[in-house]
């Protein structure tokens, strides 16, 4: 079966999703990405085939592509890379348009996120339209910047933001950004092993661990010339619990204190979790029995093999865009893990904890002393954990000796490595003696040990032989109490709290100023050997060099410079290695057929006298297939409608009067050699206000449930807004400039009511001296807008009136000029490849439209017939004779009007009419069937989904776009 959802190409200037544009239908892959306050990208291939296609992908261009949950969306090109058979093609969701406008400093007091959304907006230095926001969180938070910042700083970078602030989540639909309390939800939805799970990746990472953090502050106290610098340092309460130290540096200049400015940086642990390992989870899942999950929410995750049963946020999605399927989704939030494990010595494991957990609470003023002693505990770690368990066994011999089997049993327990640990985690704080120097010297000096090796151990304290009175207690809350009124360690006594509390401390002098980095740089080098390249190697660059299959090793290295002018290097290592040659890939087709019905009944490879064109994909081999079901069919000519008949009598508007609204207006004829008519209208203010003027043009009772096309030149003495066009649901609003615009509206009219053509201010209010020039009205039926031109009773009015040879010349350069038009936009409307197939369809298909021919014809015979009937009058009068055998003559098969000498005339008939210029037919219709010989397109040709026409930029370029009736 041919695929059934395609990509389309749209100009880059493009408003609006409604059209489709160009598709693209040789779309090998296609996939779209989304995360959860994210990234929303699109990425495809196309393949490079004599189509020529892939040329048009260039950046900036947009692309049409569904995705789930709202609808299609907009994607602009950003990076096409050109491989070896396709074109690999990266673009970003339309939002990211708008993500470097630059935002004013912002200030919002206690404001819902809607009214924070609306000041960014005023705030933007320019006009964001047609982008809008919007939100539904009514809780109040406050949110200011100090300084200007792109849009992406404002409403979505990072917790400082909009969507940050009010913990909101970000729906992005074309042009609209809504900020909604809660995504999605939970729907009930359960992914298990063995049921519908089938891929479960588990990806956690230490690479962005930061244990340690370098916290700075520069600022100019109010009244003080110079600046103020603070810096503090900040440890995790995890850093030992890893082999190493990760250290990174901030800066926040709005704090101004240094308590303020260490909250800040612990504030990055606790909130950040910069010091934890990161974890996401992403699956795959077969169907899921009609159960839908949406980005935001809640899925009940089961994997036996993983040990995992967790309640987890859908956070991203991957979305095969050709068959609208969801390949994989990605969770996030902590994983609840099944079962329990033990491991290791339940005392050893308490002291463990105490070795590695509490270094992060150790205060400044006993810095040297904790170096030394980490000194002293790195040497004896081993020695000590072992006296700790050597202890611990003496205790349970202890308590074997003297019967106590409660305290044998507790001590093998896992609830006491639980106690332990809680025991470690309490407040510390509360004992008389709290400082981290005195907890390392309690464990690095045995003191733990020593206690362990003397002890009965019971459920909740810690008693001396051969007493009941407890040392150490502890309470149902995990308190520690220690009840002894001198502490030593080794014979050395140490302060109490009411000791310390009497102390009094001076300052230290000034250290010196520290080093820091100056200057980081990076070198590369392409390079054959794997081995053996140093620094002092010729060749390095500050740029990565290019491999290839002989010099297919690139080797780095970094230099840093500090600021006391010292330098390192790192060693010179392989970062990466040219890859082999891969192998050839398969070579698809693309398979067109033609056929009769949107069923494929009467298929066949020439398109002669069929209605219905028919597409294969990334098909194996390059014979099409006669099976109808392999294709994809679409109508030539379904939703397209052309008129070409002007019902507006005196298009010229020279007769016309208008009615003023709120305003008032004067009316002038302007000669004009531009215009098709020749005149243009001149409407001036007279009196000041808003509204405008309006015309009834036509009488719309007449054309109830027909889809009309009004069209009119306009432009302004000064830049306006206006609407324009009929009141039955027919206006469009239009920016007016000093240029001509012509102004193009379509719409079905559905009232029986009288209304009028407005041409209205749409805000604001006219100003006395303000003109607006018209010309060239026309109204017709269809969707189509065709070549401004007469109306026939204007035709026969100027035929009745005015029949002299420079008219009939000017009535032939109108009739030519409409003709040549309209053939351009049947024309422009078909495949550059196909113009003269589709052009012979098209023919083919006006045979079968009978009653619109038939009744074309009949209005031509009636115009002989009228024409005859005024030659038999002219004959009664001499003058009149005259006239017509000047200028009308009766021929072989009709009436002829023009020169005597055939060199340009029109011949009426009976059967159809012909047009000749300079001796060759230009034009005829006879049988119900238009043929045009020789002429030219002006602006546009549509056939089918198809239209061809003039780009923009540059009318030397064609351009041809698709246009699908639905949108």
């Amino acid at each position: 079966m041919g695929v059934d959802v395609m990509l389309f190409l749209l100009d880059g200037q493009t408003k609006t999703p409604k059209w489709n544009g160009f598709p693209l239908h040789e779309t090998l892959s296609a996939e779209v990405e989304e995360t959860l306050n994210g990234d929303f990208t699109l990425q495809f291939d196309y393949p490079i085939t004599d189509s020529g296609i892939y040329k048009e992908l260039v950046t900036d261009k947009l692309i049409l592509c569904p995705v789930p949950y709202v609808k299609k969306q907009l994607f602009r090109i950003k990076k096409p890379v050109e491989e070896n058979d396709r074109v690999r093609v990266t673009c970003q969701h339309i939002t990211d348009d708008i993500m470097r406008r630059s935002i004013l400093p912002v200030s919002n007091q206690n404001v819902t996120c809607q009214s924070a959304l609306g000041q960014l907006i005023s705030k933007a230095k320019r006009d964001i339209a047609p982008f809008s926001f919007d939100s539904d969180i009514t809780k109040k938070r406050s949110f200011n910047t100090t300084e200007t910042a792109t849009l992406y700083q404002v409403l979505m970078d990072g917790k400082h933001s909009i969507l940050g602030t009010w913990e909101g989540e970000l729906v992005r639909d074309n042009f609209l950004f809504t900020i909604k309390e809660h995504r999605g939800k939970n729907r009930g939805v359960v992914i298990s092993t063995h049921h519908n799970l089938e891929k479960f990746d588990r990806t956690r990472s230490s690479q962005s661990i930061v244990t340690r953090i370098y916290a700075s502050s520069i600022f100019k106290p109010e009244g003080e010339k110079e600046e103020k610098t603070l810096s503090v340092m900040v440890e995790s309460p995890l850093i030992h619990q890893y082999p190493y130290v990760h250290e990174a540096e901030y800066e926040n200049n709005n704090l101004h204190t240094e308590e303020e400015l260490r909250q800040w940086a612990m504030a990055k642990f606790s909130n950040d979790h910069l010091d934890q390992v990161s974890e996401v989870i992403e699956i795959e899942a077969f169907e899921l029995d009609g159960q839908e999950v949406q980005l935001g929410d809640e899925v009940t995750l089961k994997s036996r093999l993983h040990q995992v049963d967790v309640v987890k946020r859908a956070v991203g999605y991957r979305f095969n865009a050709l068959t609208e399927q969801i390949t994989s989704i990605s969770f996030d939030d902590t994983v609840a893990f099944g079962g329990q494990g033990v491991s290791g010595n339940p005392i050893s494991s308490v002291a463990n904890e105490l070795l590695t957990l509490n270094d992060g609470k150790i205060q400044r003023q006993i810095e040297r002393e904790r170096a030394n002693l980490s000194r002293v505990l790195d040497f004896n770690m081993s020695r000590v954990n072992k006296d700790v368990e050597d202890g611990i066994e003496r205790a349970k011999a202890e308590a074997i000796r003297s019967g106590n089997q409660a305290a044998v049993d507790y001590l093998s327990s896992e609830a006491a490595e639980i106690r332990f640990a809680a025991i470690q985690k309490a407040k510390i704080d509360e004992l008389t003696v709290s400082n981290s120097a005195w907890m390392r010297r309690l464990v690095s000096h045995q003191v733990l040990t020593e206690y362990l090796n003397a002890i009965e151990v019971n459920a909740n304290k810690v008693v001396i032989p051969g007493s009941h009175k407890p040392v150490f207690s502890l309470d149902s809350n995990g308190n520690i109490s220690i009840d002894t009124p001198l502490l030593k360690v080794r014979g050395e006594e140490l302060a109490t709290k009411s000791q310390l509390s009497k102390l009094s401390l001076t300052p230290g002098p000034k250290g010196d100023k520290g080093v820091s980095i100056s200057q980081i740089e990076e070198y590369y080098l392409a390079s054959n050997q794997k081995t053996g390249v140093l620094t002092s190697t010729s060749g390095w660059s500050k740029t990565i060099p290019v491999l290839t299959d002989t010099i297919k090793y690139l080797w780095n290295y970094k230099r840093t410079v500090f600021t006391d002018g010292n330098e390192t290097s790192t060693t010179p290592v392989v970062i990466g290695v040219y890859g082999n040659k891969g192998d050839t890939g398969q070579t698809l087709y693309t398979w067109k057929m033609y056929a009769d019905s949107e069923k494929g009944e009467g298929i066949s490879p020439s398109p002669k006298g069929k209605r219905y064109f028919g597409l294969a994909v990334n098909r194996p081999t390059a014979t099409p297939s006669t099976n109808p079901s392999d294709y994809t069919w679409s109508s030539f000519f379904e939703g397209t409608v052309l008129g070409g008949r002007n019902y507006i009598d005196d298009y010229a508007m020279r007769e016309t009067s208008f009615t003023n609204l709120q305003s008032e207006w004067r009316k002038e004829i302007v000669e004009d050699s531009t215009s098709v008519s020749g005149i243009s209208i001149k409407m001036t203010c007279t009196k000041a206000g808003s509204g405008g003027f309006k015309r009834d043009f036509f009488d719309l009772r007449t054309r109830i449930g027909q889809t009309m096309t009004f069209s009119v030149e306009l432009k302004a003495s000064r830049a306006v807004s206006m609407m324009i066009g009929s009141e039955l649901g027919g206006t469009k609003p239009v920016s007016l400039t000093a240029n001509w615009e012509r102004v193009v509206s379509s719409w079905k009219v559905s009232s029986n009511s009288t209304w009028s053509f407005v041409f209205t201010l749409s805000s604001g209010a006219w100003a006395q001296g303000d003109v607006v020039w018209l010309r060239n009205v026309q109204l017709e039926d269809g969707n189509v807008a065709t070549a401004p031109g007469p109306s026939l009773a204007d035709l026969m009015k100027q035929i009745d009136g005015k029949a002299d040879q420079s008219f009939m010349k000017q009535q032939l350069d109108i009739l030519t000029e409409k003709t040549e038009s309209i053939r351009v936009d049947m024309e422009a409307r078909a495949l550059a490849s196909e113009v003269s197939d589709w052009l012979k369809t098209y023919k083919e298909f006006e045979k079968s439209n009978k009653e619109t021919l038939t009744k074309f014809n009949q209005d031509f015979v009636t115009n002989t017939q009228r024409i005859a009937a005024i030659e038999a009058d002219l004959k009664s009068n001499a003058l009149l004779l005259q006239f017509v055998n000047t200028y009308l003559r009766a021929g072989d098969n009709g009436v002829i009007i023009g020169k005597k000498d055939n060199s340009e005339f029109i011949e009426l008939t009976p059967q159809g009419m012909m047009i000749k210029s300079a001796g060759n037919a230009v034009m005829t219709v006879t049988s119900g069937v238009i043929k045009i010989h020789h002429g030219v397109f002006v602006e546009t040709l549509q056939v089918g989904y198809y239209r061809l026409e003039a780009a923009r930029h540059n009318p030397k370029h064609l351009v041809c776009r698709f246009i699908d009736s639905k949108t």
